[in-house]
C-alpha cells in the first residue's frame, strides 16, 4: 500500500509538470538545461553540448523524427554544422532517448533508470572495450524526472541492424553474444573500484528490492501467469506459489560470489548486429553490480529457441568460462556455474511478467506478443532445467 500510495503521488506530480510543459513549451538553450522533449531541442543547446571542444563550431540546424517508444521515447536528429563544426566531422545524425509524457518519466525518471543510463554511458561506457553505442551527452532533472541521452546512430556509423523477438539466433550469433557479455563482466570483476568510484551502480539485489517494490512486481507476477497461462509449462504453472520465493532466494549469489558490471537486460530485443557482423549491446538502463549468471542465463533463456537452447547451452557455458578465465585469470567451477544458470532464469521471468501486466501508471514496454514469446522461451527453460527444485 505504501508503495502503491508513493506511485501515486509521484504521478500526481509528473502529471502536473507535464501538463505545464505542453502549455509553455520550454526550450533549452543553456548547457545546463534538460530539454522536457525531443521539441525542446534547439540550435543553441546541441551547439553547448557537442561543439565545446571545436573551437568556432557551432550547429546551424536541427529536424527530429520520431522512431519509437517504450521505457523511453527514442528520436532521431539530423543535425547541421557551419563550417567549423563540418570540419570536425561532428556527427549529423543521432538518436535521443528522452521522457516527455507521464508514463515514461513513471519508468524512467521515478525508477531512476534513465539516469543510471545517462550515467553510464557517459562514465563507464568509454573503460568497456565492447561493441556498444556512444554517448554524446547525457543530463537529468531530479526535480521534474525529465531525462535526455544523445546517442550514436549505428545505423549510419556501423550499418547496424536492431534484433527482435522473431530474430532467428544461430550457433555463431550465440558464440559472439556471450563472447561480448564476457568481456563486460571481465572488466570490474572482483573490483571494489566499482563500488567506490561509482556508487549509483547498485547491487543486484537493491536493484532487484526497490525496483520490485515501486512496481509491485510480485502482484503483477501473479496476474501475468493468469494472463500467460496457456505458454507456460503445466510443471512450472503447478508451482507459480514457488517463483517468488526462488527469485528472493537467486539474490543470494549476488552478494556471496564476486560481483561485476552487468546489463541486466539482455534480451535478443537489446541486441544489434552491425555490418560487419558483430554483436552489439544497447539499452543500458537497468545496469547493476551483480554476478555473471544473470546475464548469462537471461541471454540464453530468452535469445535462443528452446531447441538450439537444449543443444548448445552447456557448450556456451564452456565458451562463455573460457573466455571469461582468458580475461580474468579466474575460471569459474562449471557445475556450479550451471547451478547459477539454472537459478538466475527466475528473474529472467520476473523482466517478462512486469512487462505483460503492470501498472495503469506504467507505458506498454513491449507487444504482448513479444512479452508471451519471451515468458514461453524463459518458463520452457525453467521446467527443462527444474529451476524452482
Amino acid at each position: 500500500m505504501a508503495a502503491s500510495g508513493a506511485t501515486a503521488l509521484a504521478a500526481l506530480k509528473i502529471g502536473g509538470r507535464v501538463a505545464f510543459e505542453r502549455l509553455v513549451r520550454p526550450k533549452a538553450r543553456r548547457p545546463e538545461d534538460v530539454p522536457c522533449s525531443p521539441d525542446a531541442i534547439t540550435p543553441e543547446w546541441l551547439t553547448a553540448v557537442l561543439c565545446q571542444s571545436v573551437p568556432g563550431a557551432a550547429v546551424s540546424g536541427v529536424a527530429v523524427k520520431a522512431a519509437s517508444a517504450g521505457t523511453h521515447e527514442r528520436h532521431q536528429l539530423i543535425v547541421s554544422y557551419n563550417e567549423a563544426g563540418e570540419r570536425a566531422d561532428l556527427p549529423k545524425s543521432m538518436f535521443t532517448k528522452s521522457l516527455p509524457s507521464v508514463v515514461t518519466r513513471m519508468i524512467g525518471g521515478f525508477n531512476g533508470t534513465a539516469r543510471v543510463e545517462g550515467r553510464f554511458y557517459m562514465q563507464l561506457r568509454p573503460q568497456l572495450e565492447i561493441e556498444a553505442p556512444i554517448g554524446y551527452h547525457a543530463a537529468f532533472d531530479r526535480q521534474t524526472y525529465a531525462s535526455i541521452l544523445l546517442l550514436e546512430d549505428m545505423v549510419a556509423t556501423k550499418s547496424a541492424t536492431f534484433c527482435n523477438s522473431k530474430t532467428y539466433v544461430d550457433r555463431a550469433t550465440a558464440e559472439d553474444m556471450v563472447d561480448v557479455l564476457a568481456a563486460l563482466h571481465a572488466r570490474f570483476y572482483g573490483n571494489g573500484e566499482l563500488a567506490a568510484r561509482y556508487p549509483w551502480v547498485a547491487s543486484y539485489p537493491r536493484w532487484f528490492t526497490i525496483g520490485a517494490e515501486k512496481m509491485s512486481l510480485e502482484h503483477y507476477t501473479r496476474k501475468a501467469f493468469d494472463a500467460a497461462a496457456h505458454v507456460i509449462p503445466k510443471s512450472v504453472l503447478a508451482r507459480r506459489d514457488a517463483v517468488w520465493p526462488a527469485a528472493v532466494q537467486a539474490l543470494a549469489v549476488h552478494d556471496n560470489e564476486p560481483q561485476g558490471l552487468i546489463h541486466s537486460d539482455v534480451h535478443i530485443g537489446n541486441w544489434y548486429r552491425t555490418g560487419a557482423g558483430k554483436m552489439g549491446l544497447c539499452d543500458w538502463q537497468c545496469l547493476a553490480r551483480g554476478h555473471w549468471s544473470r546475464d548469462f542465463s537471461y541471454a540464453v533463456t530468452a535469445g535462443l529457441t528452446p531447441d538450439d537452447r537444449r543443444n548448445w547451452e552447456k557448450d556456451l557455458l564452456r565458451r562463455y568460462i573460457d573466455r571469461f578465465a582468458e580475461l580474468t585469470g579466474t575460471r569459474p567451477d562449471f557445475d556450479r556455474s550451471f547451478l547459477h544458470y539454472r537459478q538466475q532464469m527466475v528473474h529472467a521471468l520476473l523482466m517478462w511478467t512486469i512487462t505483460l501486466c503492470h501498472s495503469p501508471l506504467l507505458p506498454a514496454m513491449q507487444s504482448e506478443e513479444t512479452a508471451l514469446a519471451m515468458i514461453e522461451r524463459i518458463a520452457t527453460a525453467m521446467a527443462d532445467l527444474d529451476s524452482l527444485g
